[in-house]
């Protein structure tokens, strides 16, 4: 009895580790696309910038 209460508490810690771990995981991802998008948008408008001056230079 005791083996198959064990093997269920070790089942139920490890689902409960796998959903703590996609979770962690979705939340990582979405941080670290939002992070790329404004750090690509701020490129994009410094190599605006950058040929918009070069235009009007010369």
């Amino acid at each position: 009895m005791s083996r198959k209460q064990a093997d269920s508490e070790i089942d139920q810690a490890m689902d409960s580790f796998r959903s703590e771990m996609k979770d962690a995981i979705d939340e990582g991802v979405d941080d670290h696309e939002a992070n790329m998008t404004k750090m690509g948008f701020l490129f994009l408008g410094i190599f605006a910038s950058v040929i918009a001056i070069a235009a009007f230079l010369p």
